[in-house]
Order: C-alpha cells, then structure tokens, then sequence
C-alpha cells in the first residue's frame, strides 16, 4: 500500500525563512528590548536610542561580509543606519536619532506603491514573487510551469492581481500611518506603538494571504 508522504521544506526555503526571522531580531526586537531596558535603567533617551541604532549595524555588516554581496535593501538599511548616526551626533534632539523609523516604513511604503502600480500596469510583483518562492521550493522547471499559468488561466490572474493589490495597500497605508507615528508621538512610546501597529497590520495580512492562496489555488 502506497502511502504520500508531505513534501519536506527545501533546504534553500528554511534558509530564507531563517534570514528573515535574524532581521527581525535584530533589527527590530534587539533595538526596542535594548532600548527600553536603558530606559528602564534611566539612561537618556538619546543614548537609549543611540544604542537601538548602533546595535543593529553589526548584524548588516555581518550579512554583507558573509553573502560578499551588496543587495539594495542592505544597502539603503545600512545607508539609514548611518544617517542616523551622523544626525544623532550632529544634535542632542533625540527624535533626530528616530529618523531611521520614519525612512524604513517609508521605503516599505514605496514598495507597497510599486506593487499596486503593477496590479495595472504590466504582470503584478506577486507573479514574480510567488516565482521566486516556487523556484525555492520546485525547482526551476516547477516555478516555470506555475508561472505559466498566468497565460493560460483567468482566474489565476485575477487572483495574483488582488493578492497584489492588498498587500501593495496593506503596505502603503502602513507606512503611511508609521511616519504620522514617529513624528507625533512621544520617543519613549515610538518604538513599541510602531511595532505593534506593524506586527498586527502583518499578522493580519499574512492570515488573509495563506487563506486568499488556498481558496484560489495560487500557492506556487
């Protein structure tokens, strides 16, 4: 008697996933636990969130010097990581040192923008996305076939095209709520309000992107 056996996650797929959760770490959790914990300990806001900043800067060195590649996205992080430094020793205003907030979300606004111009014009970013991801997981022949589906099925390009769009919109209204945030409210309350706001807005997404793919049968 035959029995299936579940696919095992490939190797290059835990790799991406693992990549991910050390970015979140580090550039996010390690900062605002850094943080707060100097607050706690009444250390100076601006030395509180000097240390958020400088913290975060070793672990992009490390990706760069491990990969021995410069990607865009390491590129503008460390670019504003560096920013912020230099503003952050230019003025004792501590919201200075903030900035690197403000032009993360924004950059993550830019993208989501980008993905809901692609929803009309040209093929939507989760067709090249989702290819991405199949190639990971199939292989090159398997990605192949799933993006030919795009030429061929409707309702698949429907279903990328409105995938696109909520995440292009969840992303943009993000951001755009994540800047209101970090230039009004009070520093100590930033970094947690924005990242629940962001941690919520991305759960939530995330819930609706596994049920959407199922329900339409877009997982590549």
């Amino acid at each position: 008697m035959m029995i299936d056996e579940k696919p095992v996650p490939d190797a290059g797929l835990r790799r991406v996933v693992r990549a991910n959760v050390l970015t979140v770490v580090f550039e996010v959790v390690v900062p605002m636990a850094l943080f707060y914990g100097l607050r706690a300990a009444g250390v100076s806001q601006w030395w509180s969130l000097m240390a958020g900043v400088l913290v975060a800067a070793p672990y992009m060195v490390w990706t760069i010097v491990r990969h021995r590649r410069v990607d865009l996205v390491a590129l503008v992080t460390l670019s504003v990581l560096v920013l912020s430094v230099v503003l952050g020793l230019l003025s004792d205003d501590p919201r200075t040192l903030v900035i690197r907030e403000g032009w993360t979300a924004a950059l993550g606004g830019l993208f989501g923008a980008w993905m809901l111009v692609t929803v009309v014009v040209g093929r939507p970013a989760q067709l090249t996305l989702g290819r991405t991801i199949a190639e990971v997981k199939r292989g090159a022949e398997g990605a192949a076939a799933w993006a030919a589906r795009w030429d061929t099925d409707s309702r698949f390009r429907r279903g990328l095209r409105i995938n696109t769009a909520a995440w292009g919109a969840v992303l943009l209204a993000n951001a755009i709520a994540h800047v209101v945030l970090v230039y009004t409210l009070p520093i100590d309350l930033i970094s947690l309000v924005t990242t629940v706001v962001w941690l919520a807005a991305l759960g939530c997404l995330i819930a609706w992107h596994v049920w959407y793919i199922r329900k339409e049968q877009l997982d590549a």
